[in-house]
């Protein structure tokens, strides 16, 4: 029995191991996100004079100015980085929470076993 309450206190932790870094990797992605909206949604200026519209909200073709300050490809290599992070932050803290779901489930079910066996022997 000892053996067994080992082996379930290791997998306990494990499972609240993997969520943990789960919801680490999911409030980086976060801020990732939001910083990615930041570049994408609100306004900017170059050098302080020059005003220039969102990169999503700009009716016209921008000036060249204001593209150097701003480049597609510095935010597709930030979604890039941001996409995989999301999906293995929600990957890990689902399977740890499955997990501790799991081992408290074994843990009732053994309770019940236990105690159908006492009432049983009496």
């Amino acid at each position: 029995m000892a053996k067994s309450a080992e082996l379930g206190s290791a997998f306990w932790q494990r499972a609240a191991r993997r969520k943990k870094w789960g919801l680490l990797a999911l409030v980086v992605a976060a801020g990732l996100w939001g910083w990615l909206a930041y570049l994408l949604i609100l306004p900017y200026s170059v050098d302080g004079t020059q005003q220039c519209a969102a990169l999503l909200f700009r009716d016209a073709v921008p000036s060249a100015q204001c593209l150097q300050t701003r480049t597609w490809w510095q935010m597709l290599g930030l979604l890039g980085a941001v996409l995989p992070l999301s999906v293995v932050g929600a990957g890990l803290y689902v399977a740890g929470s499955v997990s501790q779901s799991l081992c408290y489930h074994l843990q009732e079910v053994q309770y019940f076993e236990s105690r159908e066996t006492s009432v049983d022997s009496s």
